[in-house]
């Protein structure tokens, strides 16, 4: 196993990542998931997608890993949708939990290990509630409520660095009633909607927004795991909250590292339906292949945020057609494929990824091997170039692996990004292919200047045509 250093959220600082159990080299990770009420966005998308790629490497680096999503299918949220169209809260959350399933399909997000819903996991939630009010730490009113008394746990405030008197109510799951204090918070709530409503000891309702996650982690992964992770906008109230109730009900220390992702704007505005920017994840994949979106959220660390426009976009599909083409060099100038890859590639992408998941850094070490496998295709070919080449594509398919890219088959794939970016630069495969005719007329009539003409006027818009032993072809233009 690999040194891992990960940037802390609750301390602050970058620190490796130890386990509570060394003997058994395993990992707990708990990653809050979707609130389903609505298909998935392809913020949602950036999230997962960052976690699948974590997962990905620290059983690269030799660990075991227990991965725990979850479901929101009980909320506020989807007890409104389900009125506005006029089925139960339960049809409407089986409905976006089976798109969200084929969401994460179509971005080849891998299942987690468990994917507890909250509507599965009353029992244990009203459990660790009744634990907690046992302890003292949380109050029933008369109206069939449950709260956390804030005040009461006094390193309350330690993930977002605030202190209750800074704090002030008006979060996700407040509700009016018999509050002790304007701070504490729901942990049940009164409630009698059909399919969204359960028995309890203080009479019909359902869980709060933060309990739900404190209870299926511990169910899982243990009253104290390693690693809990979700977005930013997470930190507080949700995270924050988690901890405390957590904590008092299981006498024990929660997540020992937290980590949280970037925000997503899409040209420079935050993603939202009423600027018509908000793109779901199906509206994505009708534009563009899966592995755009996965590499363009690759190029950026997962803390950072990230503002994703349509130049962006073509030039992480141009890239990717770059990779693709440049394997298939690789592959038939080896003529052979390597047994081991190349060890210095190897050894760089470590060096990024062990350090807080550095995916930018991984990239520059991939993008040095391409560079170093194309170079080697020029000049005269030996056995000892070959054999070189045949490890930097060993080494970049099992990098580009873990972080989700360069799976699939190349030829195909070039195919398949060549026609999708054609449209996009207004060139048609007949509009080439009349050129390269042109050229080759040309130069067979020793007209170079017109076959370099030619030539030229296709690489203004965005296509290189080369000759090569094999006869002329051509591809989009990268400037790498």
């Amino acid at each position: 196993m690999r040194l891992i250093l990960l940037s802390n959220s609750l301390t602050g600082k970058k620190e490796p990542l130890k386990l509570l159990d060394p003997a058994s080299n395993h990992v707990g990770i708990y990653a809050c998931g979707v609130t389903v009420y609505d298909d998935c966005h392809i913020g949602h998308a950036m999230q997962a997608i960052n976690f699948d790629i974590m997962r990905s490497y620290l059983k690269y680096s030799g660990y075991k890993v227990t991965y725990v999503r979850n479901y929101t299918d009980v909320d506020d949220k989807i007890i409104n949708r389900a009125k506005e169209r006029g089925i139960s809260p339960a049809k409407l959350a089986a409905d976006m939990i089976l798109n969200s399933e084929r969401d994460m399909r179509d971005i080849d997000v891998a299942p987690a290990d468990f994917e507890p819903k909250v509507s599965e996991n009353i029992q244990e939630i009203v459990a660790m509630i009744k634990t907690i009010i046992d302890k003292g730490f949380a109050y029933s009113t008369t109206d069939g409520d449950v709260y956390y008394r804030v005040r009461k746990k006094s390193d309350y405030g330690k993930l977002s660095n605030r202190k209750p008197d800074e704090l002030q109510s008006g979060t996700r799951d407040l509700v009016v009633g018999e509050k002790e204090d304007a701070l504490d918070f729901a942990l049940w709530k009164a409630d009698t909607t059909p399919d969204a409503s359960w028995q309890s000891p203080w009479g019909l309702g359902r869980p709060g927004w933060h309990i739900e996650c404190s209870a299926m982690a511990c169910k899982h992964l243990g009253k104290s795991f390693e690693i809990h992770g979700g977005g930013r906008d997470l930190i507080f109230p949700h995270h924050e909250n988690e901890i405390a109730q957590s904590e008092v009900a299981n006498s024990a220390p929660y997540a020992s590292i937290w980590i949280h992702s970037g925000l997503l704007n899409i040209e420079h505005q935050k993603m939202s339906k009423s600027l018509g920017n908000h793109i779901t994840i199906q509206q994505f994949l009708a534009s563009w292949p899966a592995e755009v979106l996965r590499l363009g959220i690759v190029m950026n660390h997962y803390a950072s945020n990230i503002d994703f426009t349509k130049g962006f976009f073509q030039t992480c599909h141009k890239r990717l057609l770059y990779c693709y083409e440049g394997l298939v060099a690789m592959d038939e100038y080896a003529e052979t494929t390597a047994s081991e890859p190349d060890k210095a590639t190897v050894e760089a992408f470590h060096a990024a990824m062990s350090d807080d998941f550095n995916s930018v850094a991984a990239l520059g070490a991939i993008n040095i091997a391409f560079k170093q496998g194309r170079e080697a295709l020029v000049g005269k070919k030996t056995a000892q170039k070959q054999a070189q080449v045949a490890g930097i594509a060993c080494a970049l398919r099992e990098t580009g692996r873990v972080l989700g890219l360069f799976k699939a088959p190349a030829i195909s794939q070039i195919e398949s990004l060549k026609a999708k970016l054609l449209p996009l630069l207004g060139v048609t495969v007949a509009e080439i292919n009349a050129a390269i005719q042109e050229r080759k007329d040309a130069r067979s009539s020793k007209d170079f200047a017109r076959g370099d003409a030619v030539r030229d006027a296709m690489a203004s818009r965005g296509i290189e045509i080369r000759d090569t032993p094999q006869g002329t072809v051509w591809s989009i233009k990268f400037n790498d």
